[in-house]
């Protein structure tokens, strides 16, 4: 067999892994990156592989998960919506821009960025502090950020708001996200908004139970002026959600009436549980003696 046609099966070979650790990685629970990236490492053992694609998919695993920021400088969520060029990303409440290292978590080299949209800023501020009197009140870790886009016949507001808790010692993890959208024309009088709202939870002892609900949002507002247009918009947001957590719970009592009760017992079906330590030492000791 020639050597051209060995190292053309050995490159497919290593593009088909890739893609497969692609996929694993980018259905990764939120905050639980780093450790399936490390196990993934360890079972993939192509060090050189899993480093090439690390940086990109931890960058859009922390922008989908809407990853808050917070710092003497900047408090803000790291989004698709604020991303200035390659790993940089823009506060628009304390006007700084700065840059972000999604492996190790750490921003860096703030610099001053003033909005030269001064109209724009008005609503822009007054639509972020009426929500994050319902983000504070609501969420007891939340953070919500308000970014404006001007386009040439309207201004367009997209509203984020992100609350974790992540308890990976009591083997679980969830996130409640979402995001609003509407826009503002010279003219109007009323716009419509868009929202989704995403609730993930993961729970992982003796098990591996995973729990995701999207739901899309749409409701009417009127657009008077800055002021009280965003108490409507912090008001609207509050009815919607609320709705959806009303929802989740009715559905949750129904489960936990009917169903639940009958998927109580250990998991895996084998009744034990899987040793993965032993299963490491064993291939630690098998690739020695190799």
């Amino acid at each position: 067999m020639s050597t051209e046609l060995l190292s053309g099966d050995h490159s497919q070979a290593k593009t088909e892994k890739a893609q497969v650790v692609c996929r694993l990685l980018k259905k990764i629970p939120p905050g639980e990156f780093n450790e399936a990236f490390s196990d993934l490492r360890m079972l993939v053992e192509d060090d050189n592989m899993m480093c090439e694609e690390a940086a990109s998919l931890c960058a859009v695993h922390n922008k989908d998960h809407f990853t808050p920021v917070r710092t003497k400088n900047c408090e803000v969520l790291l989004t698709r919506h604020n991303e200035l060029e390659e790993n940089r990303f823009l506060d628009p409440q304390n006007q700084v821009s700065f840059k972000y290292d999604h492996l190790r978590k750490i921003p860096s080299d703030f610099q001053a960025h003033p909005e030269e949209d001064k109209k724009g800023e008005l609503w822009r501020r007054a639509l972020h502090e009426a929500l994050k009197v319902y983000v504070d009140n609501r969420y007891p870790d939340g953070l919500c950020s308000v970014f404006v886009k001007d386009t040439a016949m309207r201004k367009i507001f997209v509203a984020c708001i992100e609350s974790h808790q992540y308890k990976p010692s009591a083997f679980w993890n969830g996130l409640w996200k979402s995001e609003w959208t509407f826009a503002l024309a010279p003219a109007s009088t009323s716009t419509q908004v868009t929202g989704v709202i995403m609730v993930q939870a993961h729970y992982f002892e003796d098990g591996n139970i995973h729990l995701t609900v999207v739901k899309d949002a749409e409701e009417t507002l009127l657009a008077t002026d800055e002021a009280q247009t965003a108490k409507d918009f912090a008001k609207l947001v509050e009815k919607m959600e609320n709705e959806i957590q009303s929802k989740i719970m009715e559905e949750y009592d129904h489960m936990n009436s009917t169903y639940i009760k009958y998927f109580r017992r250990q998991l895996p079906i084998t009744h034990t549980s899987l040793d993965w330590e032993k299963v490491v030492t064993v291939k630690t000791v098998e690739a020695c003696a190799i």
